[in-house]
């Protein structure tokens, strides 16, 4: 019997010493050459009234708070000691003229070059318009100019704060990513004859995944939880609602997933679902039902086992020009002009004065794109602009070796990035939507395969440095 036990002994210590190297530590884990990771959060929630962005049809102040807004920063160092930073913005969306100061500072105290400091606005429609970025879409009179100055100011500083926060708090880390999926996100092209309106077209594209990124300090807590959807921030519509300050179904995910992850920070990265709307929509209510799916759907994913993400990040950005049509002349300006829509006049305005200063009409958008690489377990995706889901749906094909998280809404938003498709069947968001942005187009067809050869290179590039 004792010679039967001490057999049995020798055998699990054999065994232990045969597996015990497929197996380790949270803190072993954490030193994998990977990046340290900094997280920050800032409060941005604005004093009631304030004008809210992203609907034209808005004709007075919030004056009212459901949901606190916040913005996050999640900082990325090498050992190597390169830096990238992901900040999510509680907005509708940020302008380059908005963002020029923010990015100047970041260079200035943070030594951050171009595009190592991505902001990604959620979109929701429920928080304040900003200086420089759609402000006359909301035509707001002078009272409310002074009120959003102030926000876009203190906004500002928020910005500068959160990053070097972050990456003051850079430490070891563990990643870990996952797929879940959530429904709600629905085509909003329908079409009507040679028209296209809004709607529900549950027959169009949409993307329903739900990439999750989970983070753990070196004792293995979980620190972070990132995750993404592609849709628009339009749970509510109408009503008393319209009013209401509210980060959106994004935000009341983010609180359910840190309640079920306690000391956790839950951050939510834009997909690109442009020409995607939550379904059904409406009222606050809404919003929270679809926070509670989206946030099912990632801790869903938590619950199961997850990939782990190794190695060092490599980076690259790149800014592209994107051509559009070509701009109509003087005659068709003034006729604009005098249009009774105050949009269409003072687009057609902007264009005049250009022509009498002597200035070039626009022929072309800038667009930011990036790619962030770690190792071969994941790649960052990062487009500017109002990113249709075409280009979700292509990337993802054309790279699904490189397991791609594509995010729309980074850096800034020039307008809405249309697909050869939505630019031939024309409507809001390869036409309408340039109004409200200050452009004539629309963009030019050859800007989808433009956009997708330069994401390929970049990744490309980066593949080949792993």
């Amino acid at each position: 019997m004792r010679s039967s036990m001490r057999c049995i002994r020798r055998r699990r210590a054999w065994l232990i010493l045969c597996v015990a190297p497929f197996f380790r530590t949270p803190a072993a884990a954490a030193d994998d050459a990977g990046p340290q990771v900094g997280i920050a959060v800032r409060d941005i929630t604005p004093e009631p009234p304030i004008r809210l962005a992203g609907y034209a049809g808005r004709n007075r102040p919030a004056d009212a708070v459901d949901h606190p807004l916040l913005v996050q920063a999640l900082a990325f160092k090498n050992p190597t000691g390169e830096r990238f930073v992901l900040a999510a913005l509680d907005n509708c969306e940020v302008s380059r003229a908005f963002m020029q100061p923010v990015l100047k500072e970041f260079a200035d105290r943070f030594q951050l070059g171009p595009g190592e400091v991505a902001v990604v606005s959620s979109h929701t429609h429920s928080a304040p318009v900003l200086d420089e970025t759609l402000t006359d879409m909301a035509q707001p009179p002078p009272p409310d100019r002074e009120a959003i100055a102030r926000y876009s100011r203190s906004l500002k500083a928020a910005l500068v704060e959160v990053v070097g926060a972050a990456l003051a708090d850079c430490r070891g880390a563990a990643l870990e990513q996952g797929m879940g999926r959530a429904c709600f996100a629905m085509n909003r092209r329908v079409y009507q004859g040679d028209r296209v309106v809004f709607g529900d077209n549950p027959d169009g594209p949409a993307d329903w995944d739900v990439p999750v990124l989970r983070i753990r300090d070196a004792g293995g807590a979980v620190r972070a939880v990132l995750f993404g959807y592609a849709c628009h921030g339009t749970s509510v519509r109408g009503g008393d609602d319209w009013y209401v300050v509210s980060g959106e179904y994004m935000a009341y995910a983010r609180r359910h997933i840190e309640s079920h992850e306690p000391g956790a920070v839950a951050v939510y990265l834009t997909g690109m679902g442009a020409d995607c709307d939550p379904s059904p929509r409406g009222r606050l209510l809404d919003a929270k039902r679809h926070g509670l799916e989206l946030a099912g759907a990632v801790m869903g994913v938590l619950g199961r086992p997850m990939q782990r993400v190794r190695g060092p990040f490599r980076f690259a950005y790149e800014e592209l020009d994107l051509p559009l049509a070509s701009p109509p002349g003087r005659e068709q300006l003034e006729k604009d002009a005098r249009s009774g829509d105050v949009h269409v006049r003072m687009r057609a305005e902007r264009y005049l004065k250009m022509l009498d200063a002597g200035q070039p009409l626009p022929e072309a958008v800038k667009l930011p794109v990036a790619a962030v690489r770690f190792g071969d377990d994941l790649t960052f995706v990062l487009m500017a602009g109002e990113v249709v889901v075409d280009y979700s749906r292509r990337l993802k094909r054309l790279l699904a070796g490189d397991r791609v998280w594509p995010v729309g809404y980074a850096y800034e938003v020039p307008c809405y990035i249309p697909s050869a498709r939505v630019i031939k069947e024309g409507g809001y968001e390869s036409e309408d939507s340039l109004i409200y942005y200050g452009f004539y187009g629309p963009l030019r067809p050859a800007v989808e395969l433009q956009v997708v050869s330069r994401v390929e290179a970049l990744v490309a590039g980066l593949r080949a440095r792993s």
